[in-house]
């Protein structure tokens, strides 16, 4: 081969090259391009504002001890069984055979082995009764007062007996049931006919009833040690309103829905004089409140998500995550309140030393902005024995009626929002304090219908 050929045989390997190469380059720029895009579609459902339990995405997370690696399904190792222990029979009953199982022939022999089966079941609803109360008038002969007799399962008002009040309540309340549904399964299962709108009267009888119960939780929330507070938005009749959760030390629990997400809602329930303290996120409408814990599940998210901006970020994500494990393990110790007052010094100046340390880098100016903005309010909880440094509490109380609001849509009414808010906070209530609901539904429901 000459070397004229030859050099023409690398002229074509590298002109070839080249434009491999320049085509490289493009889908380098188009996989960036679209993966710029993605990360901005993904930001919409992850971001520093989304909590653990919405995560669509998990990754392994070395400051938070978590592993997202697959493991093996099941129980862990040292698990307490879930076997339901065997119940001592209500009843016994003998199955014996009338005929061959095989050929048909009734000419049987009892023997003398048994196979012994225990089962658990729901026996057939009561039928619906129609009862008749003749109330009487009676007089006092001791002051003369006239009045009609009552009776603990007689509401003096509506055509429904308090089974059924509660009944209907708990499908729609504990079951999340949709009216409509509601009415199927009612005649269905119990061949009870009632309207949708007989359905909603109901449940309206119901929440008026509660509502006493419900003025009296206001008080409790608000001479409560603590509140847990937090918000979302919810519609009715198509406009944006807002769904608050109030939770205290001894988890009672209030549920308000107002048009504002604003600190006239605060004025209304806890006083517009109220110091605190509240557990809540970094929304303005409390930044008015002399005492807070601002939540440090907030914080952690929104350090975290600046992890890979840069080195920097990295490391600022380490170091809040550091002094989050140092108050829990100082929080699980349970101190004296004297070390409790000189280490929230200590720590809230180590917390300012970071800021102070990451203050030049650009790309941080959000996340340390939000740090600066809690200042002096991070390490509250130090100085309140069981208080909690997040607002976990809170997220979980309103979780309920996230999930409500994804099947129901919104509210139809001003007046059915209302009512939901008396219905649901009692029940919140009971269930956070290892009440019976059924039970403590229909006590109060005798007590305000009946007994009144």
């Amino acid at each position: 081969m000459n070397s004229a050929n030859h050099i023409k045989e690398l002229e074509e390997i590298i002109i070839k090259t080249i434009a491999e190469r320049d085509q490289a380059f493009e889908e380098i720029r188009e996989l960036k391009q679209e993966n710029d895009e993605l990360k901005k579609k993904l930001l919409f459902y992850e971001n520093p504002h989304t909590p653990p339990s919405v995560t669509t995405l998990k990754t392994t997370d070395t400051e938070s001890n978590i592993d997202s690696t697959p493991k093996k399904r099941g129980a862990p190792k040292g698990h307490r069984g879930a076997t339901r222990p065997t119940p001592v029979p209500d009843v016994t009953k003998d199955v014996i055979a009338g005929h061959c199982e095989k050929c048909g022939s009734p000419n049987l022999k009892v023997l003398d082995s048994v196979e012994k089966t225990v089962i658990e079941d729901v026996l057939p609803p009561q039928e619906i009764k129609t009862i008749q109360y003749n109330k009487w008038k009676v007089e006092c002969l001791q002051c003369g007062h006239i009045f009609t007799s009552k009776d603990s399962n007689c509401p003096q008002k509506g055509n429904f007996g308090i089974n059924i009040l509660v009944y209907i309540t708990m499908l729609k309340y504990h079951l999340r049931g949709v009216l409509r549904k509601m009415q199927d399964f009612l005649l269905y299962k119990d061949n009870f006919e009632i309207s949708v709108k007989g359905i909603n009267d109901v449940l309206l009888r119901v929440g008026n009833a509660c509502k006493s119960e419900y003025d009296l939780k206001v008080e409790k929330v608000r001479n409560a040690k603590w509140r847990y507070i937090d918000e979302t938005g919810f519609k009715i009749n198509g406009q944006k309103w807002w769904l608050w959760i109030f939770r205290t030390n001894d988890d009672e629990t209030l549920v308000v829905i107002r048009k504002s997400r604003g600190r006239k809602v605060l004025d209304e329930i806890l006083g517009t004089d109220h110091p605190g303290p509240h557990i809540v996120d970094g929304w303005s409408a409390y930044c008015k409140t002399s005492i807070l814990q601002r939540c440090w599940s907030h914080l952690l998210r929104e350090v975290k998500a600046y992890k890979t901006t840069s080195e920097a970020g990295k490391q600022l994500s380490k170091e809040i995550h550091d002094c989050f494990k140092d108050l829990r393990k100082f929080l699980d110790e349970d101190p004296p309140m004297e070390k409790r007052v000189s280490q929230k010094a200590i720590f809230e100046k180590k917390l300012e030393d970071i800021v102070d340390k990451f203050d030049g880098f650009n790309e941080l100016a959000k996340p340390l902005t939000y740090i600066k903005n809690g200042l002096g309010h991070w390490y509250t909880c130090m100085l309140y024995p069981g208080m909690e440094p997040t607002n976990n509490l809170g997220e979980q109380a309103i979780r309920e009626h996230v999930i409500l609001r994804k099947i129901i849509g919104c509210f139809r009414s001003e007046n059915g929002a209302e009512n939901y808010q008396y219905i649901a906070s009692l029940l919140a209530d009971w269930r956070l304090q290892g009440k019976n609901g059924f039970e403590e539904l229909e006590q109060l429901l005798r007590r305000e219908l009946c007994m009144s």
